[in-house]
């Protein structure tokens, strides 16, 4: 689905894409217009939400408001919980550069193996992983690209048994990329209000 139409159905505006995404208005139209910017991770985040939305006994709408009110981290976070309903395992932990190493080398990845899953240029992750790059409150990671790293942390961490773990390992998972990995753990359950 493209991303005017499932803006549409969600009942967002361009400026709630950037909400959502933590970009803004102008960065979201922008993607709409000519996809610049456009990241694998954004992409995969894209699809989790239209398929949602495709998914939802909700109405469109609904959906709209809870997504837009958790933001893509939560949104990822909270699908690959083993109860995957909105808002359940839902969290926005800091990540900071120990935090992208430690997800990395859970995994056994090299930095350019990492960048390749996740979509990125080979040398990013060495500068995701360097203290400089995070000084004085600077986050050099996007919203989409936090939630698949902090995605990964959390299902490749045996201390986290509620988030899924994929049904491939790890290492077939590596050469397929960040889409594969979102296809065998995510879902996210978001019903009517009762």
């Amino acid at each position: 689905m493209k991303l005017p139409d499932l803006r549409e159905k969600l009942g967002w505006t361009q400026a709630n894409v950037g909400q959502f995404f933590g970009v803004s208005k102008i960065t979201a139209h922008r993607w709409e217009k000519h996809g610049d910017g456009e990241t694998e991770a954004r992409k995969t985040v894209l699809r989790l939400v239209a398929e949602c939305v495709e998914a939802s006994s909700a109405q469109d709408g609904e959906v709209g408001k809870l997504l837009l009110n958790m933001g893509v981290v939560r949104a990822v976070t909270a699908a690959l919980h083993r109860s995957p309903r909105a808002r359940e395992g839902a969290l926005y932990e800091p990540l900071g550069w120990r935090g992208v190493f430690g997800a990395r080398e859970r995994l056994g990845w090299t930095q350019a193996e990492f960048a390749r899953f996740l979509g990125a240029t080979h040398s990013v992750p060495a500068v995701w992983e360097s203290p400089e790059s995070w000084e004085n409150g600077n986050d050099p990671l996007g919203h989409a690209l936090r939630a698949a790293i902090l995605g990964l942390d959390l299902s490749s961490d045996p201390n986290r048994p509620d988030y899924r773990e994929p049904k491939s390992g790890w290492d077939d998972l590596k050469t397929k990329g960040l889409q594969a990995f979102y296809d065998e753990v995510l879902e996210l359950r978001i019903g009517s209000p009762r």
